[in-house]
Parts: structure tokens; C-alpha cells; sequence
């Protein structure tokens, strides 16, 4: 069996080529990972580097330290193109398997890749992959004639999916439906980290910080199961930086809902950011996490902003933030859609950061299936039809990306199944998007109305505190959504964010030691997560 490495150096990956292991890169861990593979087969000749035109000149510049290095610079950012790249460079190599992975990943496991290999040709498999293992540890394998069928379905019977921008998953996505059809292996781990989700890649600030943190803690020659053990144990991996932000523009709403504070909404509030406050916010998130998600609607109705499309503006000025924004519809208008619209078209192109959202993402919340329901949640029922209505417009506008959602309690558990029907089907107003939202207590503050208890058995480190960061009207951060009253991490207008986050730090530890606050240990958010 004759194997090409193939290493494909995408242009999202943007911290590849930092010389953050000893003064090595990512970039070139992963090319020393692909010339010891080369040697687990019957042979590989040569190293072949897909990259985009932005990475070329980097790739050229370090693959010049190792032989047999083959660098090809094109657009390969659709799964199709990447397919047939694959392809023809195993076609001319005269190869029977391909070897892929990203060239961002500095901890690729030659071991687990022997495995991988004997056993992709043992059961004679047209694809093979490791399960359970954290992202970074594994390439994948492809039999080359598997890469050519893939490519010729991503040109036609399947092209709606090969024009899709590639990702990291876009392999394992492209065959998943029609998994039948091809011979699947699978390399299981001896433990499954899954549940911790981490993702030891450079493509981004958090991940190449995870990567950082394994390389400090990690020994030489040390077993992957056992390195797997150690990254799930430390704290500066587990905790990186902030992928979501919550920020509450404002306190103002339209009508009083059951399942939310009385004290983050107010029918006619004042306390709000200025534009220029959240332009600086927004400015401070980008230079700190580089991507995340930005949500302008913490708490209250962020349509009642009277600047809201300057703080949606300063958000979608960085290309790493995608923005999110919860609404109760009822402010969403034909000429506010177009408005949006206009606003998205002008923002530069988003990099995926991981979220796997675009520019702007829409969720109404609706939570009933009845105007009757409706207002007993929500205060109005003449509200319903217009927050349906909403839907419909900003879906026009924003095809793929508005959710109405349900927020499931004893007051509406009834209307869940007539809810779900209606909102799923392909022709609903969203096109069968919708999301459905566990009942938050926000630490006893409002009365338990969740209809059942769905949190494991098992506690785990709360995701939000690893993950989130909830900024107030007022500038201040709370230890994390839910944790309304008392102590506070910060303020964003007085700090800097790094040293905001770096408060949440210990809380994460105790966690992770089995230590949990009153607050914390009546929460059952711990097992949700947003991004």
C-alpha cells in the first residue's frame, strides 16, 4: 500500500506558521509528523502541501527545512476543489491512500496513525477515522480511487454540497449521507474525551493557546491516551478564551416575559451603551478572542436601542465576529430587514472561527403556538402574529439564518409538539430552522418551571464560565450569565478583557476540582453551552 501525506494549509488557519513550540510552528511539527508517516507505509515518496495563495510564500519558506516536500498553492476553498486536489495529486504520485490532514496541527500522533493506517487496510475500507480522541491528533484516511468518486459526485449529482466552503468536518460531512455506500472503519479511543470539545488546532487564538498549554504540560514520547488524560486536567486548556459574548445594550423591553429577570428588562428603561461604547467593546473582543460570537441581547430587547444598526455595525466591522441577535420580533420591519441587509452586504467576508455562523444570525423568540399562550409568556397576545410575521421578513432577507425558539416550561410544555410540527416542516417561514431552549432559574432568581430535568448524572466544569462572557449596560461582567447579584469579575469600560477573563480562571479550577459555589451548585446551565 503505497500513501500520500497530504498536509492542506487553509487560508482561515492564522496562527500555522507562529513559532510558538520552541521556536517551531505548527506548520512544521505537522511536516515532521508527515515525514515519520511516510515511513509507516510501503512508502510515501513526497509530502504534498495544499496551499492557498495567502499561505504559499509561508509554506515554501519552512518546507525548505525538509525533503520531498511538494508545496501547490490554488483555491481549494470549497469541499469540491479540495477533493479534486486530493485526487490528482494522488493520481499522479501513483498512490492507493491518502494520509489528510489540516497543516495546523502540531500534535499529529504517529502511533495512532500506524493504527489508522493497518487498519484502513486490513478491512480494505474506502475511509477510515479515529472517534473520541480531541480534534488534532489524527489525519484521515482516503483510498484514492474513494478521492476521485468524491470529487467527480462534488461536480455533479451532489454540487450544491461541493460548493460549500470547506471545513474541518467537510470530509466525514460529504460522505455522511450516503455513508452506506462507502466502506467506513473506525479507530475508537480507549476513553472518550469528546465531552470536553477540545480542539488542539492553530487556525485560531484559542486554539493555538490550547496547543500552547499541552506543549508546556505534555512530556516527550509521552502515550496519546495519557497525553489525552493530562489536556482534560489543565485548566489553561480547558479554559482558553471566550467564544461567545453576551453584551446587553440595553435594559428597555417591549413587554415583561415569565422566564426573565425583572431586573435586567424594563418597559421604558434607560440604561444603555452608547454606539461608541459598544464600537470599543467590540474592538477589545476582536484584538482579545479574534473570533467569537457577539450577542447584542443579553438581556432586554437590543431593537430598542436607538443606535441599534451602529452597535450591529461595529460588530460586523471585524471580520472574526459573526453577530447574533435575540428579539421578540415585534420591532422587525420590511424596511429594518433591508436596512440589515444592506448593513451585512457592506461587512467584509467572515472567517470561521469555528462557530460555523455567517455574518449575522437571527433568533425570534415566539416559545408558543397560540396568540392565548403567547400572551400569558409574553404579556400581549396580539404580539404572536407579529413576532410569526418576523420570521417571514428577516428569513427573506436572511435566508438560513433565523431560528424562532421555544424556551420549554410548565406553563407551555402543551404547545411544544404543535410548536415543533409547524416550525420544522421545509416550508415554514424558516424553513424548518428553530430552536428549542432549556427554562433558565438564573440561580433560584426566578421560580423553577422546568418540565423535566434533563442534566446528566455526572457534572462537568460549567461551559459558560470556560467559554462565555456577559457584559452588563453598565460596562460590568458578572462571573457569568446566571450569576445576576453580587460579585463581579469587572468592568469592560475600567479593565482590559484579558485581565476580566483571567478572574474567571479560579472558578474554573474549583469546578474542575469538585468545589462549587451555593449559586453554582442549584445551576443545572453547566451542561449548555452556546459556541
Amino acid at each position: 500500500m503505497k500513501t500520500l501525506v497530504i498536509l492542506f494549509a487553509d487560508f482561515q488557519s492564522l496562527h500555522a506558521f507562529d513559532p510558538i513550540f520552541d521556536g517551531a510552528s505548527a506548520f512544521e511539527r505537522a511536516l515532521s509528523w508527515a515525514e515519520a508517516a511516510g515511513t509507516l507505509s510501503d512508502s510515501a515518496q513526497s509530502i504534498v502541501v495544499l496551499a492557498d495563495p495567502q499561505n504559499q510564500s509561508d509554506c515554501e519558506r519552512l518546507a525548505a527545512g525538509f525533503s520531498n516536500v511538494d508545496v501547490r498553492a490554488g483555491n481549494f476553498r470549497t469541499a469540491g476543489a479540495l477533493f479534486s486536489a486530493v485526487s490528482d495529486a494522488a493520481d499522479e504520485y501513483g498512490a492507493d491512500t491518502v494520509a489528510l490532514a489540516w497543516a495546523d496541527l502540531p500534535f499529529l500522533d504517529a502511533e495512532l496513525t500506524r493504527t489508522l493506517l493497518d487498519t484502513h487496510g486490513t478491512y480494505l475500507a474506502e475511509y477510515t477515522f479515529a472517534d473520541g480522541y480531541p480534534y488534532g491528533f489524527a489525519p484521515e484516511i482516503l483510498n484514492a480511487g474513494t478521492a476521485r468518486i468524491l470529487a467527480e459526485l462534488a461536480a455533479s449529482r451532489r454540487a450544491a454540497d461541493g460548493v460549500r466552503p470547506v471545513s474541518r468536518t467537510a470530509l466525514f460531512d460529504f460522505i455522511k449521507p450516503d455513508i452506506n455506500s462507502f466502506e467506513v472503519e473506525t479507530v475508537i479511543a480507549p476513553e472518550d474525551w469528546r465531552l470536553y470539545r477540545m480542539s488542539f488546532d492553530c487556525g485560531t487564538k484559542a486554539g493555538a493557546a490550547a496547543c500552547s498549554a499541552l506543549f508546556t504540560v505534555r512530556s516527550r514520547d509521552m502515550p496519546l491516551p495519557e497525553l489525552c488524560r493530562r489536556a482534560a486536567s489543565c485548566v489553561n486548556i480547558i479554559k482558553t478564551l471566550p467564544s461567545y459574548y453576551g453584551i446587553s445594550i440595553t435594559d428597555a423591553c417591549t413587554a415583561e416575559s415569565l422566564y426573565l429577570p425583572a431586573e435586567m428588562q424594563r418597559i421604558g428603561g434607560q440604561a444603555r451603551m452608547s454606539a461608541e461604547q459598544v464600537r470599543s467593546i467590540a474592538d477589545g473582543i476582536a484584538a482579545f478572542s479574534e473570533s467569537a460570537v457577539v450577542s447584542l441581547s443579553a438581556w432586554g430587547e437590543p431593537l430598542l436601542h436607538p443606535q441599534f444598526s451602529e452597535c450591529a455595525a461595529a460588530v460586523l466591522a471585524h471580520p472574526g465576529l459573526s453577530l447574533l441577535v435575540e428579539t421578540d420580533g415585534l420591532h422587525v420591519t420590511e424596511a429594518f430587514c433591508g436596512e440589515m441587509k444592506a448593513l451585512a452586504g457592506r461587512a467584509p467576508e467572515r472567517r470561521d472561527g469555528g462557530s460555523g455562523c455567517g455574518k449575522i444570525t437571527w433568533i425570534v423568540r415566539i416559545d408558543a403556538s397560540t396568540p392565548e399562550l403567547y400572551g400569558a409568556l409574553h404579556g400581549s397576545p396580539e404580539g404572536f402574529s407579529r413576532a410569526v410575521a418576523a420570521v417571514s421578513l428577516l428569513s427573506a432577507s436572511f435566508p438560513g439564518d433565523v431560528y424562532p425558539q421555544f424556551v420549554r416550561m410548565n406553563e407551555n410544555e402543551e404547545e411544544l409538539e404543535p410548536f415543533f410540527r409547524f416550525w420544522s416542516a421545509k416550508d415554514s417561514p424558516s424553513g424548518g430552522r428553530l430552536i428549542i431552549q432549556k427554562y433558565d432559574s438564573c440561580c433560584g432568581v426566578l421560580p423553577d418551571r422546568k418540565p423535566a430535568d434533563l442534566s446528566p448524572l455526572e457534572r462537568n466544569p460549567c461551559w459558560h464560565i470556560r467559554r462565555d462572557m456577559t457584559i452588563l449596560p453598565d460596562g460590568s461582567v458578572p462571573l457569568c450569565r446566571c450569576r445576576l447579584r453580587g460579585s463581579l469579575a469587572g468592568n469592560v469600560f475600567e479593565s482590559p478583557l484579558e485581565e476580566i477573563w483571567r478572574k474567571l480562571t479560579p472558578e474554573v479550577q474549583a469546578q474542575m476540582d469538585g468545589t462549587y459555589s451555593e449559586k453554582c451548585r442549584k445551576c443545572d446551565e453547566f451542561y449548555t453551552f452556546n459556541f
